[in-house]
């Protein structure tokens, strides 16, 4: 009996670390299936339409503004001495942390990571960088005050005029009165030499008409005595064409003699 449950107890193991040996031939044999999965996320993705694409285009480029702005803003209040520089800076620092915020928010919801600045941006920044005193006043309302924030209106209003987005129409009209505020508040702060500095683009030339020489017509003395005006040359007379102005000889012709 005891050899017949060892048997059968042995038996029994054999089967179980054969059914073992299978399953692990199985697995590492079978398919992978994420290839499948992936296949049907594949078919499950949209194409992106043409306003989701301005939305983000809009949304990356007011991000990096924002950045740029908001940095700039911080160099000029640690190396400005200008009070009105000083107080647009700390009116765009303020601004710059609240729009950081919504558009972070915005920028994560559509999956996007916040943008860099442009090689224009950067290179503003290095050169705002070295400069100190009235320089540096001088290049941080040109180049952050006037033009950016020219450009950041501009921007915000044809996004109003074309983003379909609820939430994101209703942020960018919120936005685009102080955004207005700040550009006519740097236009009153910058000095009138430092706007007549910005590049003006010269007005068209325009080509004088040569102007028309008119030949003076001649004028016959006896129709003019007559209160009449020029005759044109070559008007038809009764006759023949008479060609006025223009003294012709003539040769008598002889008188016929009436001889019987």
């Amino acid at each position: 009996m005891k050899c017949v449950s060892v048997s059968v107890v042995a038996a029994a193991s054999a089967m179980l670390w054969t059914a073992a040996a299978t399953a692990v031939t199985e697995t590492k044999t079978a398919p992978p299936r994420p290839a499948f999965f992936a296949a049907a996320a594949a078919v499950n993705i949209k194409p992106m339409t043409l306003e989701h694409r301005e939305e983000r285009r809009f949304l990356k480029d007011a991000a990096a503004a924002s950045r740029f702005q908001g940095d700039a803003a911080r160099m000029a209040l640690s190396k400005s001495n200008d009070a009105g520089v000083r107080s647009f800076a700390a009116a765009q620092v303020n601004h710059q942390a609240a729009a950081t915020t919504t558009l972070q928010h915005m920028l994560h919801v559509r999956g996007m990571a916040p943008p860099m600045l442009d090689n224009d941006q950067r290179k503003t920044l290095n050169r705002l960088g070295k400069l100190n005193g009235r320089k540096f006043d001088r290049e941080f309302m040109e180049e952050v005050a006037l033009k950016s924030q020219q450009q950041e209106v501009e921007h915000y209003e044809k996004a109003s005029q074309t983003v379909r987005d609820p939430a994101l129409k209703a942020w960018i009209d919120q936005t685009l009165p102080t955004l207005r505020y700040h550009l006519a508040t740097a236009e009153r702060s910058t000095p009138a030499e430092v706007k007549s500095a910005k590049p003006v683009a010269p007005a068209k030339a325009v080509a004088a008409q040569p102007v028309r020489q008119v030949a003076a017509q001649p004028v016959n003395k006896a129709t003019q005595s007559m209160g009449a005006g020029p005759a044109k040359l070559g008007m038809q007379q009764p006759g023949g064409t008479m060609q006025l102005g223009v003294t012709k000889a003539v040769a008598a012709r002889p008188i016929a003699s009436n001889s019987r």
